[in-house]
């Protein structure tokens, strides 16, 4: 099987031949190649080499476009840091008072203003070098997610009791701009879309809350993006969601990249509609651990996640810059050992 059709397979229910291996890698792809991670927002071949490195040297199912990059917050009027070796960030909200959301530049063009051409050229360099086998998983930011950007995390939470009408307004708008970005994305070159909320888990917000002001919006942006040509949806659940998985399961989404959580009860109870992709932890066993550590997590991971198919071997998050080549190469070894079908352990 090709990597892309070996995706394809577990999200539609089939079994591979071997479990699919992604690492979500943007810092830790550019430092593997001796690279730091701003030379890939002037130099788009730098970035797309370390890509091809990773995926070579790592056996990769896929490579990522620079992954968490707020380039739509960005063109919506928010400024933008980038560090030299660092993820880049919003250093200050942009709605410090609720009437600036007037300011918000709502009729931006993915194909002209801010970074966002960049990063769709740089969507295609990806493409036209990795062929139509290996799928390109392109990143946008949620609704919310970028609501919160905006305003402030705790000034929109804040708002959420004091002024729903204006959350869902500035909602409103950041989902008309991601729907946007994420079409223009998919005629670029993407395969996957790729998303992350950590905003709106169980230790942000309610239940009840997310589904007011989160969940509808995810549910439509991503049902329009697979009406545009997405594959599949990749949804990083980043911290605890266990209330709330069955929503992301009823939103138009694929792939569940999980967090804390234990592979086999999840796999028990949302298989049916979401594949599994994680979860060995990017920390504490990948960065931090011994290659015999890495080896023991991956080959439960692969224990728990692997049988029935619809599991994708990651990290529980994107592998941390400084992540050791060889506990990379730990992972690999024992994917190779373990996770062909049929399985042997």
């Amino acid at each position: 099987m090709t990597s892309l059709e070996r995706i394809l397979a577990v999200c539609q229910g089939r079994i591979p031949d071997r479990v699919p291996f992604l690492i979500t890698s943007r810092v830790f792809g550019m430092r593997y190649s001796g690279l730091k991670l701003s030379q890939a927002y002037k130099d788009p071949d730098a970035y797309v080499g370390a890509q091809l490195r990773i995926l070579k040297d790592f056996e990769l199912d896929g490579v990522f476009d620079i992954w968490c990059t707020p380039v739509v917050d960005e063109a919506l009027g928010a400024r933008m840091e980038i560090p030299e070796d660092d993820a880049p960030w919003l250093p200050e909200p942009f709605i410090n008072d609720k009437k600036d959301i007037s300011k918000l530049k709502t009729d931006i063009n993915p194909r002209k203003d801010g970074r966002m051409p960049y990063f769709l050229d740089l969507v295609s360099r990806l493409k036209k070098t990795v062929g139509s086998d290996v799928p390109v998983i392109s990143w946008i930011s949620q609704p919310f997610r970028s609501a919160c950007m905006l305003r402030g995390t705790t000034n929109l939470y804040m708002d959420l009791f004091d002024d729903p009408a204006f959350v869902k307004e500035l909602i409103g708008i950041t989902n008309k701009a991601l729907l946007d970005y994420g079409k223009a994305l998919i005629d670029a070159g993407a395969d996957i879309i790729c998303t992350s909320n950590p905003v709106a888990n169980m230790d942000c917000i309610s239940r009840k809350h997310y589904e007011e002001f989160s969940h509808p919006y995810t549910k439509n942006i991503f049902g329009e993006l697979k009406k545009h040509g997405a594959k599949a949806i990749e949804f990083h659940t980043c911290g605890r969601w266990d209330d709330r998985f069955d929503l992301i399961g009823d939103s138009n989404v694929d792939i569940a990249h999980i967090d804390k959580v234990d592979l086999q009860d999840f796999k028990t109870k949302y298989s049916a509609k979401l594949v599994a992709m994680g979860n060995v932890k990017s920390v504490q066993t990948i960065y931090q651990g011994t290659q015999d550590q890495v080896k023991q997590e991956t080959y439960e991971c692969l224990r728990k996640g692997a049988p029935g198919g619809r599991y994708i071997l990651s990290c529980d998050c994107e592998a941390p810059r400084d992540t050791p080549a060889e506990n990379m190469k730990s992972m690999l070894e024992v994917l190779k050992n373990h996770g062909s079908y049929p399985l042997t352990f």
